[in-house]
């Protein structure tokens, strides 16, 4: 136990005294400047005089920065050993056991392991000069998204672990928000994750989504609240670890990996497979048990997933109390902010290849490098995804999307945006009464937040009259149906 002990007093020495020296802060300091030395070489601009003084003065920083690790380092491996010699002088303790002990397969395995958690805190705020995901959080992320088999094999584990809990959460009237992106699918979301009768994922369920009570326990250890900051798309929405986020599309591409083909995803039609009904009714309840509030009896699952918009009567046959949201724009203000979103998406994915990997991996193929669109009738064999840099791919895209949906049998709820905005009040309070919301006072307190959007200027002159005539008359058709 002695041996223990001290071969510990090592490792934690080593973590203090690595923190204090700032060597994390010198060691992304090192990758940075080689990046920019890298950056410097391949420069046509830069003549080759300013070059070398650029890279001179480069590799001072660099030789300062390895002498500095150097030392450092040494410091926090000697400084603690030193003491426990002193100790060994003593006659408290053997020098030759502890490390013996810290140079064991076992130590080594326990001690990397809580090293890397704390060094690389995965919930800890990254700083203004670095990236938004750290070294360990891709490293957790590519792990858990490698990884889909074995995390639906720990899912039978986690239902007994969590048997009892699970049995006082029910799946009823579940609440599906599906559209194409950017027609208020997540204003909606918010609007009724934040009341305590609805249940929802949270960026808190990443990167581990398919077993997420067994990743919540664990995770409960480095939890830290976040602070709100504007998400990917620029469009003012402020998000923390809190903040509800469309994660269901993980379960479905765990299962159903034939239906994402590479530039399109094909409808989900008549699909028989009690495995993936009995796993996603399992994987509801974990999420109504881990949002619910404490005093709440039951609650109700709710879910934004722009994909839901392929498989509409899957779900209804799956969940025949189901309530189907379905947002819609009018098409040519719609049609624009989705291609302003893709050029933006294309240019974040160009330069963060792990961004791109991390929508792809969470199941958002909605814009940028990661496109692939739902193939309705085969509309895609008229505008390929490689037209998405044209205003009328997305207006094909539209109209193939909103036809389908009013094709669809069965109730679905339809909200036009624009009058959401204008009267938020008086939709959300008939909204809240369709969906059968119980807390009518909370809905309309969100009211207050909206506001009307900004309309765009539409370029229409490259767009065929007779696509803009039929979405325009859709759009009449949804208007018809909406509340």
């Amino acid at each position: 136990m002695i041996s223990w002990i001290g071969a510990t007093f090592i490792v934690l020495c080593f973590i203090i005294l690595m923190r204090l020296s700032g060597m994390i802060e010198k060691s992304h300091d090192v990758v940075t400047i080689a990046r920019q030395s890298l950056g410097v070489v391949k420069n046509s601009d830069l003549r080759d005089e300013a070059k070398e003084t650029i890279l001179q003065n480069d590799a001072k920083r660099l030789l300062g920065l390895f002498l500095y690790l150097s030392c450092s380092g040494a410091a926090a491996v000697f400084l603690p050993i030193g003491f426990l010699w002193v100790c060994d002088q003593g006659g408290l303790l053997s020098l030759e056991l502890v490390l013996e002990t810290a140079l064991s397969p076992l130590f080594i395995i326990i001690s990397s392991v809580l090293t890397m958690i704390v060094l690389w805190n995965p919930f800890a705020k990254p700083s203004a000069e670095q990236s938004d995901y750290s070294f360990w959080e891709r490293s957790l992320h590519k792990l858990a998204f490698s990884t889909y088999g074995s995390q639906i094999a720990l899912a039978d584990l986690e239902d007994r672990l969590f048997a009892k809990e699970l049995k006082t959460c029910s799946v009823k009237r579940p609440v599906f928000i599906t559209a194409l992106p950017r027609a208020g699918t997540t204003l909606l979301l918010e609007c009724f994750s934040g009341l305590e009768e609805f249940s929802s994922h949270s960026y808190r369920d990443m990167p581990f989504i398919l077993i997420p009570c067994l990743w919540n326990r664990f995770s409960k250890i480095f939890q830290q609240r976040g602070t709100l900051k504007e998400r990917a798309h620029g469009d003012g929405m402020l998000i923390d670890f809190d903040s509800p986020e469309a994660l269901e599309e993980v379960v479905w591409q765990a299962f159903h990996r034939d239906h994402y083909r590479n530039d399109r995803i094909v409808l989900w039609r008549d699909i028989e497979d009690d495995e993936f009904e009995e796993f996603f009714q399992s994987h509801m309840k974990k999420i109504i048990l881990l949002r619910r509030k404490a005093g709440m009896s039951e609650n109700r699952y709710i879910s934004k997933n722009n994909l839901n918009i392929a498989r509409v009567q899957l779900l209804r046959k799956m969940f025949p109390d189901s309530v189907i949201v379905v947002p819609f724009r009018h098409p040519l203000q719609h049609v624009t902010s989705l291609l302003l979103q893709h050029r933006n998406f294309l240019k974040i994915h160009g330069e963060d290849p792990f961004a791109r990997d991390y929508m792809r991996d969470i199941g958002h193929f909605d814009f940028g490098e990661n496109l692939c669109p739902v193939d309705f009738d085969g509309w895609l064999e008229r505008q390929p995804p490689s037209n998405a840099k044209d205003l009328s791919f997305w207006l094909e895209y539209w109209v193939a999307t909103y036809k389908h949906l009013l094709g669809e049998k069965g109730d679905i709820i339809f909200i036009n945006y624009e009058e959401l905005c204008v009267h938020p009040a008086i939709i959300l309070k008939r909204l809240a009464q369709a969906v059968g919301c119980e807390n009518m006072d909370g809905v309309l307190a969100v009211a207050k937040t909206i506001h009307s959007p900004r309309e765009r200027e539409v370029e229409t002159e490259n767009l065929s009259e007779a696509l803009v005539e039929e979405a325009v008359t859709i759009h009449s058709s949804l208007l018809e149906l909406s509340l």
